[in-house]
């Protein structure tokens, strides 16, 4: 294992003149020095074994570093603040972000840079709210209409489930929308919309679904902790792993990164047992869970 505190504060030299298939370097740059960025860079560089050099700034500080014009670089940018950066400090390179949700990526306007989202994929989010309550219905909130693909309505009539979206604007607040979807439906799917789930709303939310007696499932485990029943998620592990892949494929290849974006390869999940007790409920163990995700997600 790498030492944490060498990758952060320089620069890691695997081989200092070789190519990488058109690549010379690395630059990983966090948005801020919290625990998921470090344990997502050291999952990537433990997977890197590619003769590149590996360089790791922070957003704020990306402006103040030398730039060598006879090396080629491919930037990694974990979280908002350092996508911004990237792009305006090496907005003609080769990027790659993550940390960032579908949300975010189509707000700011990336689609000339590739991005490996936070979002899992909305079947996957189906399956796992289907296999872990046998549910018949579940409600979304949103600001447009999601369009469901035939692979997803296939899923839904497989899985017998019915997805029913709510759509939250300036006439319709969110807490009357909840209520609602609440009255309607069996359970609450929170799809990741800092929009409309966040700091000054999220309280609310938990506590409306659990004074119905219906339960939320996230796609964050700290909504977990606050009171969901369970979220399935992306952890600095899995992105650390998904972004590994994707730059091994650009290290062995002449071909520049792709633009687009990809949602989550893989995924982790959690469910809160106090939760489920309160509300009468006998859920599946996690490992199982898994194992039925994985069989039906094909």
């Amino acid at each position: 294992m790498h030492c944490l505190k060498g990758i952060l504060s320089a620069l890691i030299l695997l081989s200092p003149h070789a190519s990488g298939a058109g690549i010379d370097r690395l630059v990983i740059v966090k948005s801020s020095d919290n625990s998921y960025y470090n344990k997502t860079i050291e999952t990537l560089v433990d997977d890197i074994d590619q003769a590149v050099g590996i360089n790791v700034f922070m957003a704020d500080e990306l402006d103040q570093q030398p730039v060598n014009g006879e090396l080629t670089s491919l930037y990694i940018a974990l979280g908002k603040p350092a996508a911004k950066a990237v792009s305006s400090f090496a907005s003609s390179s080769e990027s790659i972000n993550a940390y960032l949700t579908l949300e975010q990526y189509r707000s700011f306007n990336l689609e000339t840079k590739f991005t490996v989202l936070l979002d899992q994929p909305l079947r996957r989010y189906l399956l796992f709210s289907k296999l872990l309550l046998q549910l018949d219905s579940i409600g979304v909130i949103s600001r447009t209409d999601y369009e469901i693909s035939n692979r997803q309505k296939k899923l839904l009539a497989k899985i017998k489930v019915n997805l029913v979206q709510h759509r939250v604007d300036v006439k319709n607040k969110l807490l009357p929308v909840l209520r609602k979807l609440l009255k309607q439906e069996d359970a609450l799917l929170m799809l990741p919309q800092q929009s409309i789930y966040n700091r000054d709303s999220l309280k609310g939310v938990l506590l409306t679904s659990y004074r119905n007696r219906k339960p939320v499932i996230s796609y964050s485990p700290a909504h977990v902790k606050a009171g969901a029943l369970g979220s399935i998620f992306s952890s600095p592990e899995d992105i650390g792993r998904h972004l590994a892949i994707i730059i091994k494929q650009r290290l062995n290849s002449q071909r520049p990164v792709v633009t687009g974006f990809e949602y989550a390869r893989f995924y982790s999940i959690t469910t809160n047992t106090r939760v489920a007790h309160s509300l009468g409920l006998n859920l599946p163990t996690n490992t199982d869970l898994r194992a039925l995700i994985d069989e039906l997600d094909q």
